[in-house]
C-alpha cells in the first residue's frame, strides 16, 4: 500500500473518510491524494476571468473548496506524509475511476452516507466507486473516536478462487495487526452440510499464507442478515467481501451483498473487485 486517495465532499463521512485514510497512509508510510469535484452552472474551466463574477455562490464555493483541500494536505504534510489535492470540475463519479488508474493507487478510502428508495436501485457514487475500482475502497459509513482494526470478518461462499483479491485483505489485516474471521453464511435455500462447507473453507486457507484466520459458518436467512449478525456477535470492527462489479440488467436481477451491506451497515467495509487482480 503506497498511493492512497480520499475523494471527499467535506460532508461528515467524508470527514470520517480523511481522518482515517490519514491514520492508514501513516501507518502504512503511503502517499495520499484529495479530490473534490464540483459541478458548476457552466463550463468554468473555458470561464473567462471577467465572467466568473457572475457567479458568486460559485465563485464562493470554490474559495471554499480549495481551502478545505490546502488544510487537508497540510495535515498530511504535518503527519509527515506526501499529500497532493486535487479540484476537479463537472466530471463525476467517472474522474475518480481515472484519478486511481492514472496515479496508480492502490487503496481508496471513501465516505458513504448509505441510500435509500430510488437510489438503492441507481446506486451512489461510492457505490459506483467500489463497482468499477481497480484498488480495494475502504467505506466508512461515520466517525469514531479512534480507528482500530483488530477484527475482520472477510465473507464469502468460497465456490471461486478468491486468493488473488484475498491478498489485499491480508495486507490490510497485516498493517492493522488484526485477525481475520472468514465466515461462509449457510441458508435455507442453499444449505450445505457442516463437514461440507468446513472442508471448502479448509482447503482456502491451506493455498493462502494467512492460515491463521478461524473459520466460522453462521446460519441465517440470507447473506446480509447472517453477515451482519455475526459480525455483531463478534464485535468485528470491519467487513471484508470481493466484488464482481456487476452494472446494468445482471445488477438489478442479481443482488449484491456488498452494495446492500455499504446502504444498511455501519461498519467499515472493505470491497475488492476480483476482476482486477
Amino acid at each position: 500500500m503506497k498511493n492512497i486517495l480520499v475523494p471527499t465532499d467535506f460532508s461528515d463521512c467524508a470527514r470520517a473518510a480523511e481522518d482515517i485514510g490519514l491514520e492508514i497512509a501513516k501507518k502504512a508510510n503511503a502517499e495520499i491524494h484529495f479530490l473534490h469535484i464540483i459541478n458548476t452552472p457552466v463550463d468554468w474551466v473555458n470561464l473567462s476571468l471577467e465572467k466568473e463574477s457572475l457567479y458568486p455562490e460559485t465563485q464562493a464555493e470554490i474559495g471554499s473548496a480549495k481551502f478545505e483541500l490546502y488544510e487537508l494536505e497540510k495535515r498530511a504534510e504535518k503527519m509527515g506524509l506526501k499529500a497532493r489535492r486535487f479540484l476537479v470540475f463537472n466530471k463525476g463519479r467517472i474522474e475518480i475511476d481515472q484519478h486511481i488508474t492514472h496515479h496508480k493507487h492502490d487503496f481508496v478510502v471513501m465516505g458513504s452516507r448509505g441510500t435509500e428508495g430510488l437510489r438503492v436501485i441507481t446506486g451512489s457514487n461510492t457505490q459506483k466507486v467500489v463497482r468499477h475500482s481497480p484498488a480495494p475502497v475502504l467505506v466508512i459509513k461515520k466517525k469514531t473516536n479512534k480507528f482500530e482494526i483488530k477484527n475482520i470478518v472477510f465473507a464469502s461462499t468460497f465456490e471461486e478462487d478468491v486468493h488473488l483479491p484475498f491478498h489485499n485483505i491480508i495486507e490490510f489485516a497485516d498493517l492493522m495487526e488484526a485477525q481475520i474471521h472468514l465466515l461462509y453464511v449457510n441458508m435455507p435455500f442453499q444449505f450445505k452440510e457442516t463437514d461440507e462447507i468446513e472442508a471448502k473453507m479448509q482447503a482456502f486457507l491451506e493455498k493462502c499464507p494467512r492460515g491463521t484466520c478461524s473459520i466460522n459458518i453462521f446460519n441465517a436467512l440470507n447473506e446480509e442478515r447472517g453477515i451482519q449478525k455475526f459480525v455483531e456477535n463478534i464485535n468485528a470492527d470491519m467487513i471484508a467481501l470481493t466484488t464482481h462489479g456487476k452494472t446494468g440488467f445482471m445488477k438489478m436481477i442479481s443482488h449484491s451483498i456488498t452494495e446492500s451491506l455499504i446502504n444498511h451497515s455501519d461498519t467499515p467495509i472493505l470491497s475488492v473487485n476480483i476482476y482486477n487482480q
